[in-house]
């Protein structure tokens, strides 16, 4: 007969073989918990992955692309110094770039404000385990009870619907939101900037392209006619015929303005590429400026004094006001940092719903209140301090500097002005009488009293009068627009949509020019 197996004897091998299966399953957990950390530490590492020549290429013809829109406005005629002037206004990339900026602060401005509402949270748990999660209890006499009892599913949902409302939060939000609508200002600040200087850019561009439009024809005449006698003189010489010495000093002269007539070729003919990058249009782009008749001008805002055009630059210039802004927002910052010492108070109320079917009530309202206090606010209060006193000092120290700077600009750009409309009369006046001498050099040397080689040299005079006239009205149109930007009064008057025309932004900026003393 077979050995009889006791109920000892088949609880130790449960328990050997529960122990066995347990060492296996520890040893097999190790391993899988060693290989999802490596797998965690595989993941999380990153290594810098430059792009690839094709993705280069892509993002460079993009740009490229899209640098000059296909909504622009087509150039259809001459463009005056007005058309100019709005066609920078509205197409000038420097000026989309502050515009953009502006957007953004708007964009941030209008997100800060829901920071102030109240929270809505909507979540959903859910769990589950591999047996059920039965427990014991402790008796009153101390001992261990041995039924085995729960109040939970092995797995269930609970999910619910929270309103919650924070007073600290909605203060500090509030004054979040009151710096984020000074940064909208400082924006804008930067942009009158950027409006400012593409407009006297645009002013000293547009009558050096003038310039071009004038005299490059006859500077390639003076070329093709200095280069004719060059030949002529150099035959002499090689011939041997007549006075070799004054050949060669004749030889050297017209060496000397064909030099010349290609120098003011070469910087007169970049001028309306200038142009068009401030304008936006492609470089390669065929268009011709309207010469229109050169005039004095005057700027009535000039017969007021230094100290009153400094004040007013005090109040206007984009400059000061930016730093005024940035003060403000440093005061802001110190009540918020006053505001964070008190106690976080959180009123919530919220709709809750559990699937565990133990639950006598499995769907239920809740409400009440939390407070907590981060003591640790009340340390940091001092080295906060510190930094925002610090901080406002250094913009009230850059507001010093650039006060000195400001009247010094406001000084110079007054003076430069005069002084250009000055060196403009006179250079007008070279001008006509290097016109009328190259007008009586031509007449002799067609009735065959004068030579050729006086032609030559007259001609180059009566031209380069006639850059130094135009060089100096064009830096006067600069100092004219740079008068009004040192007192900080807008070059354009009104605010853009982005929806105008070039020719409402052309009449908006006439009008508002035609007041200041342009008469062009």
């Amino acid at each position: 007969m077979g050995e009889t197996v006791t109920k000892e004897q088949v609880t130790s091998v449960k328990n050997e073989w529960r122990t066995a299966c347990g060492q296996h399953a520890r040893r097999y957990a190790k391993a899988a918990l060693a290989g999802v950390c490596a797998m965690v530490i595989v993941g999380c590492t990153t290594t810098p992955t430059p792009f690839t020549s094709s993705e280069l290429d892509t993002f460079a013809a993009d740009k490229r692309k899209r640098a000059i829109s296909e909504s622009q406005e087509q150039v259809t005629g001459s463009i005056d110094l007005y058309e100019a002037m709005a066609r920078a206004l509205k197409y000038n990339l420097d000026h989309r770039l502050e515009m953009s900026e502006v957007a953004l602060r708007y964009a941030e401005l209008s997100d800060g404000e829901f920071d102030m509402l109240p929270d809505l949270v909507a979540r959903v748990d859910w769990s589950d385990r591999s047996n059920q999660p039965f427990s014991r209890s402790l008796r009153t006499d101390g001992s261990v009870s041995d039924v085995l009892t729960t109040s939970e599913d092995p797995g269930s949902t609970y999910s619910s619907l929270e309103l919650s409302w924070d007073v600290l939060d909605f203060g500090l939000s509030y004054y979040r939101s009151k710096q984020n609508a000074d940064r909208v200002l400082i924006a804008e600040e930067q942009r009158r900037s950027t409006i400012n200087r593409v407009i006297e850019d645009v002013r000293t561009a547009y009558w050096r392209a003038v310039a071009a439009e004038r005299l490059l024809g006859p500077i390639k005449q003076l070329e093709a006619q200095a280069t004719a006698a060059l030949e002529d003189a150099k035959q002499q010489v090689a011939s041997g015929e007549g006075d070799q010495l004054e050949a060669l000093r004749y030889q050297r002269e017209m060496y000397e303005t064909v030099r010349r007539a290609q120098s003011l070729e070469r910087d007169l003919s970049v001028a309306k590429n200038q142009l068009a990058a401030l304008m936006n249009l492609p470089q390669n782009a065929s268009y011709r400026v309207g010469i229109p008749s050169r005039r004095d001008l005057r700027t009535p805002i000039t017969r007021m004094t230094s100290e009153q055009m400094a004040d007013m630059a005090f109040r206007n210039r984009p400059e000061m006001r930016e730093i005024a802004y940035r003060l403000r927002i440093n005061d802001v910052e110190d009540q918020a940092a006053v505001l964070e010492l008190l106690p976080s108070i959180r009123a919530y109320a919220g709709l809750n719903y559990d699937t565990n079917q133990f639950l006598l009530n499995d769907d239920w309202t809740s409400w009440g209140a939390r407070v907590s206090w981060d003591l640790m606010n009340i340390a940091r209060l001092p080295r906060t301090k510190r930094v925002i006193t610090s901080q406002g000092a250094l913009l009230d120290a850059r507001a010093l500097a650039l006060t000195q700077a400001i009247s010094t600009q406001v000084y110079v750009s007054n003076k430069r002005f005069h002084s250009l409309q000055r060196e403009t009369r006179i250079a007008r006046e070279n001008k006509v009488v290097s016109d009328k001498i190259f007008e009586q050099a031509k007449v002799e040397f067609e009735s065959g009293v004068g030579s050729e080689r006086e032609l030559v040299q007259e001609r180059l005079n009566a031209v380069l009068a006639s850059l130094r006239f135009d060089s100096t009205y064009a830096e006067m149109q600069g100092a004219f627009a740079n008068v009004y930007a040192s007192v900080g009064l807008d070059a354009f008057d009104g605010q853009m949509t982005g929806n105008e025309s070039v020719d409402e932004l052309a009449a908006s900026l006439r009008s508002l020019w035609h007041d200041r003393g342009d008469k062009g």
